[in-house]
């Protein structure tokens, strides 16, 4: 009884509820548990924090000397942490007037290894829109040279980029990437078997270097590269307002290579470009002779409009493959698409808004692919048949307005009366109707309907004499004979 009782007071359970599950007095629990401990107290299950996976974060960050609020802003950014600022103050005072904690010195051999992050930057214009910005820091661990770029997302696509522009830009490769625990570089942060993410990993083994993973928010990991992206963040782009992304990925050059890699290091008091090319730069990896091609494929359904959809874009497939499943294999900047194994379509991968559509128009059947040249084509030749004035008809109606798209539906409308009249009416029917400029497909079928071909055309001619005569009357006179009834008006 004393066992179980301390069992369950230690994970958790009040005396009332102890004393309900085994069916005691409360006051048995509490004499039991005054007995288990002679000063009345037994110690209870520590409760979890919210702060637990950043308390090691919190202290390397108040070690900078950064404030409570500050700290809380950056975990909201960089971990999407939830709790309240208070909790992160309380926390913060807690810690302040205690003793920092050692950390070891990690050092590195020449060429042996580099570490890599991602720092938010802010919005950057991009085509006339503000979009979120990162830049990607890959720092060589020896001479503490650099290399940054300015990205729009962390996908894995621009995750391997970054790293092929930063070995190009070394001119050689390390034997070890230390990487945090994106979705990018890593699946599964486990601390004895993170799982890499298979891209990355193929291209850890193409170019020959081994993907270390940092342990879950143990920033102390990568602390050259966590020291690097502050830098980088706070002197290159900070308090700059750059127009647009070109603007930004071009200062950015020209800060790395001026500013980075050509100052004195504040910690090595050495400047790293120099010990990079003195000693570093030869102790590199060589790098590939060939690239590595990215690829990733995915299951598509072919939709009724002749185009599957991937990325939130849309291209085309052959339309006899309607409704069946395809696979879609993006191979660096190129949409294979395959139907068991045959290729049935290849487009150039779409990098702009969401929504657009990739069309090959031989795609579609003949019937839905032809051309507004080829329709004209094949009415002038069907129309002719219906007589002269009909073809007339047709020729005025095409040009009345050359700006104006050719809308082929009216010649149809036209056509289509050969099932119910003949070609002679038809054609008498056009006739009328130039005489009218009324081009319009009602009208042709009006006078077809009404019979009235035959009738004398409306002419422009004016009947009014100028000159009096023994017939002229004043109009007053036929509004007399209007009155008597005689005439009306």
């Amino acid at each position: 009884m004393h066992t179980t009782i301390k069992t369950l007071f230690k994970k958790g359970y009040n005396k009332t509820q102890i004393a309900s599950i085994l069916k005691i007095d409360r006051k048995t629990v509490r004499n039991v548990l005054n007995k288990i401990d002679e000063k009345g107290v037994v110690e209870r299950k520590t409760k979890p924090s919210i702060l637990d996976p950043y308390k090691e974060y919190i202290n390397i960050q108040v070690a900078k000397d950064l404030g409570a609020m500050r700290i809380f802003q950056d975990m909201q950014r960089e971990f999407n942490f939830t709790g309240s600022y208070d909790t992160v103050k309380r926390y913060v005072n807690s810690i302040k007037n205690q003793p920092p904690k050692a950390y070891m010195v990690l050092n590195a051999l020449p060429g042996e290894e580099a570490q890599v992050d991602f720092g938010y930057i802010g919005t950057i214009n991009v085509n006339g829109k503000h979009k979120k910005a990162w830049v990607f820091v890959m720092t060589l661990s020896y001479s503490r040279y650099m290399y940054i770029e300015v990205v729009l997302n962390q996908s894995v696509k621009t995750f391997i980029e970054c790293h092929k522009n930063a070995f190009k830009y070394f001119g050689g490769v390390p034997e070890t990437v230390k990487i945090d625990n994106l979705k990018s570089g890593i699946l599964e942060a486990d601390f004895y078997e993170p799982t890499v993410q298979k891209n990355y990993a193929a291209f850890a083994a193409h170019y020959g270097f081994w993907a270390q993973p940092c342990r879950v928010r143990t920033p102390t990991d990568k602390g050259k590269v966590e020291s690097s992206v502050d830098y980088v963040k706070n002197n290159c782009f900070k308090g700059r307002d750059f127009k647009n992304i070109d603007e930004a990925i071009s200062f950015s050059k020209l800060w790395l290579n001026t500013i980075a890699n050509a100052r004195k290091h504040g910690t090595t008091k050495k400047i790293p470009a120099e010990v990079f090319n003195s000693i570093e730069k030869e102790k590199l990896l060589p790098l590939p002779t060939e690239d590595f091609i990215l690829s990733h494929s995915v299951k598509c359904k072919v939709n009724t409009n002749c185009h599957i959809s991937y990325d939130g874009n849309y291209y085309s497939v052959p339309y006899a493959y309607i409704g069946q499943e395809v696979e879609a294999i993006i191979v660096n900047d190129l949409v294979k698409i395959y139907f068991k194994e045959k290729e049935i379509a290849l487009h150039s991968l779409w990098k702009g808004d969401k929504g657009h559509y990739t069309t090959n128009n031989e795609h579609y059947p003949t019937s839905k692919n032809i051309s507004s040249e080829d329709i004209l084509s094949r009415q002038r030749k069907e129309i002719k048949e219906v007589g002269d004035n009909a073809l007339k008809f047709f020729e005025n109606f095409i040009n009345q307005d050359k700006l104006k798209k050719y809308d082929y539906r009216t010649i149809a409308g036209i056509l289509s009366l050969r099932k119910d009249y003949s070609d002679e009416v038809i054609d008498a029917a056009c006739l009328r109707a130039i005489s009218y400029d009324a081009y319009s497909y009602k009208v042709v079928k009006r006078i077809c309907e009404k019979r009235i071909i035959n009738l004398p055309v409306q002419s422009n001619e004016s009947y009014t004499n100028e000159k009096e005569t023994c017939l002229t009357r004043d109009l007053k006179e036929y509004d007399k004979l209007s009155v008597l009834g005689e005439l009306k008006r």
